[in-house]
């Protein structure tokens, strides 16, 4: 029974060892405790409680592990003794596995160790094994609560022990850091750093980070893509000049703002107006813009290639009752299927396969060469297949009812007036003879009848069309240019054809021979379509806008710019991290938030909270004017930041210095780096590691107030500490 207590207690302590220390940075700690001690609940089962009074001394010796010696003194009621109370001293030596630099607010620990314990009449040995644990009450100070199993090297002297009391961590007192030495090295001159510029050898403003900046648009020569033109950060120092976010340059449309490489989409369809040939309505890239034609029968076939846009078909948008393929207003027999080379109408039948089709046939069943008859019996003394009573030319051979037609004219000789020239019916068989144009075509074989020509050309006259265009070449303007404008082209559509229009690749007015209306809104003398401002009266110099005060060329007046000396797109001021909210009014300037949380991230509660705290506490810092010196009353409001970092170990601090316009550009950043420099030195001093805190200086850069009154100047000259959540 009495090795279960040790066993469970062995257990314990094995559980609750830390993994990780961090005690060695308070090295000493001293123990006070009231103890609750029983030598009877082992021995009978009854308790025995007694009163004693403990005082060690502990010291760390290895990550997670200290030695101590506690001094023990009390009244126990001991187990075969007749006093009700006896006298009790010990000294033990113990090992504690214990992580005192946590900065959990409760930390378990567990030690083991050996003891030596005099009583009045006799002294043995015990070995001591517990666990407990401390109550944070204070950086350096904790309620202790612990439990003991004592095994004694003598009968009936094992005893429990329950113990309450105060440790405290002993630590050097805290002096204040001396003032932070200035950044000195500077080996370019120019006023900016070494340790903070990007060009140490090559000089320039600390706008461009100490790197020369030939175009003065704080973008220092290397970065700048436009190294002699001033531009913006957001197109890597090139001009923009009508603030699309598409650099001059690369943009199709530098003079108007829009969203397709630089240009402007009036109807919103995706295609540029510049290539859009309908710009006020939306349409599709397959038809330029435009949108796609109307169908009014529906046949998929739009109105303007339909040949029956009021009757829906499916033949070039014809319907085709008999379904041959010819579309009925082509076809001769629309409700009867025919073939192409009979206009729609079907092939004539031949029962018989004697070569008379069956209307024309006398015997449509019986194959014969004699109007579709066999040969009769009767006497034929020519043998053309028609008998001698039936021949009306018996002695000569013929298929016109047995009589020849010698030119092919279709009329049988015997009725042939004119048997060897060919003829017509009308005319007995002789040709009519008509030439109204005199060229030696008869009018019947003439294609044209009214026009002398040629009998190779069929009667019509030779004529040259060299662009084929449909127009001859001695009645076209542009004999060699296909055009539908009287054989001219029109190349800007706009009704008048390019011989004829002064401006033939803009689209103008037949009025102004092919060329825009001149306008002149604003009345300055420079036409709208060369007019920047349009609306507003200018000078040709800025291109027909007015001057205007713009110190950082950001396109904002510098009298309604906020920002007037940091060029942005958000009302005249920079953007920095990018979330729509200006760095002036954006409290966390480098970090993606939300304008409902003052541009930093949204968040838990407690995060929140102590965002403000040290928003707070950064506007409570104060220095030596003009220099980089704490004042006394800073390094209060300053503890409260280290306090704030203790407790949540996951967090780390960037702090930002700045001051106003006040002086000169490289003396303002160096002071505000020196001030950040200097609360940082403190923090570092206080204990904060230094990875999680990192400072920087922006001189009278991103100001949050105007600096042309004293209160303004005043908030502008600040730190700020800005939560970072990693």
């Amino acid at each position: 029974m009495r090795k279960l207590p040790l066993l469970l207690l062995l257990a314990f302590c094995l559980q609750v060892v830390p993994v990780t220390s961090q005690n060695q940075a308070f090295k000493s700690a001293i123990h006070v405790k009231l103890n609750f001690i029983d030598y009877g609940l082992l021995f009978d089962n009854k308790l025995k409680v007694g009163q004693g009074f403990e005082f060690a001394y502990f010291r760390n010796i290895a990550p997670a592990l200290n030695i101590g010696v506690p001094f023990k003194l009390g009244l126990a009621k001991l187990p075969g003794t007749q006093d009700a109370n006896t006298l009790t001293a010990g000294l033990d030596l113990q090992f504690r596995l214990e992580n005192m630099k946590s900065e959990a607010k409760v930390i378990p620990f567990a030690f083991g160790g050996a003891g030596y314990v005099i009583e009045k009449d006799n002294s043995h040995v015990q070995f001591p094994f517990g666990a407990g644990l401390h109550f944070r009450v204070s950086p350096y100070a904790f309620i202790n609560l612990q439990g003991e199993f004592r095994k004694a090297l003598m009968d009936d002297r094992d005893n429990l022990q329950i113990g309450i009391g105060y440790v405290y961590l002993l630590h050097q007192s805290e002096n204040r850091p001396a003032p932070p030495q200035p950044l000195t090295s500077d080996q370019d001159k120019d006023g900016t750093p070494d340790s903070l510029d990007v060009c140490p050898t090559l000089a320039g403003p600390p706008t461009s980070l100490g790197c020369p900046d030939a175009d003065s648009d704080g973008i220092g020569d290397k970065d700048d893509v436009c190294p002699d033109e001033a531009g913006m950060i957001e197109t890597n120092g090139c001009p923009d000049y009508d603030k699309d976010g598409f650099a001059d340059k690369l943009d199709d449309c530098p003079t108007v703002a829009g969203p397709w490489n630089g240009c402007p989409d009036s109807d919103l369809d995706g295609i540029a107006d510049k290539d859009d040939k309908c710009p006020n309505e939306k349409g599709t890239a397959s038809n330029m813009g435009c949108p796609e034609s109307k169908d009014s029968d529906g046949d998929g076939t739009p109105d303007d290639q339909d040949l029956c846009p009021d009757k829906a078909g499916p033949n070039k948008g014809c319907p085709d009752t008999d379904g041959d393929g010819i579309a009925d207003n082509f076809d001769s027999c629309p409700e009867v299927a025919g073939t192409v080379s009979n206009n729609g109408c079907p092939e004539a039948k031949d029962t018989d396969g004697d070569g008379f089709v069956d209307e024309n046939d006398q015997c449509p069943t019986e194959a014969g060469p004699i109007n579709g008859c066999p040969q009769p019996k009767e006497p034929d003394a020519d043998e053309d297949g028609v008998a001698d009573n039936n021949d009306p030319c018996p002695d000569k051979a013929g298929t016109f009812n047995g009589c020849p037609d010698s030119d092919d004219d279709g009329i049988a000789d015997n009725l042939d007036k004119c048997p060897d020239i060919l003829g017509t019916a009308k005319n007995n068989g002789c040709p009519e003879v008509k030439d109204k144009d005199g060229d030696g075509v008869p009018d019947s074989q003439d294609k044209c009848p009214t026009e002398a020509g040629t009998a190779n050309n069929k009667g019509c006259p030779e004529v040259k069309d060299k662009d084929r265009d449909g127009v001859a070449d001695d009645q076209d303007p542009c004999p060699e240019t296909p055009g539908k404008f009287g054989g001219c082209p029109d190349s800007d559509e706009d009704g008048v054809a390019d011989n004829l229009d002064n401006c033939p690749d803009v689209s103008g007015t037949a009025k102004n021979n092919g060329c825009p209306e001149v306008k002149d809104a604003d009345g300055d003398g420079i036409p709208d379509s060369q007019d920047k401002c349009p609306t507003v009266a200018g000078i040709a110099k800025n291109n027909g806008c007015p001057e205007v005060k713009d110190k950082d060329r950001d396109g904002v007046p510098d009298d309604q710019d906020p920002c007037p000396d940091n060029a942005g797109k958000l009302g005249g001021c920079p953007d920095t991290d990018g979330d729509n909210v200006a760095d002036n009014v954006d409290k966390c300037p480098n970090t993606v938030g939300i304008a409902s949380n003052d541009g930093c991230p949204e968040e838990k509660r407690e995060i929140t909270a102590v965002r403000e705290k040290l928003a707070t506490a950064a506007r409570a810092v104060q220095f030596e004017s003009a220099k980089a010196i704490l004042k006394d009353q800073s390094y209060d409001v300053l503890d409260e930041v280290v306090t704030i970092m203790r407790q949540n170990a996951s967090y780390s601090l960037s702090i930002s210095g700045y001051t106003d316009d006040v002086g000169d550009d490289a003396g303002n950043l160096r002071l505000s780096q020196d001030r950040a420099k200097a609360c940082y030195d403190y923090l570092i001093f206080r204990g904060i590691k230094a990875d999680r805190i990192r400072f920087t200086g922006f001189g009278e850069a991103r100001p949050i107030a105007s600096n042309d009154t004293e209160k303004g100047r005043e908030q502008n000259r600040r730190v700020e500490f800005e939560l970072i959540l990693e």
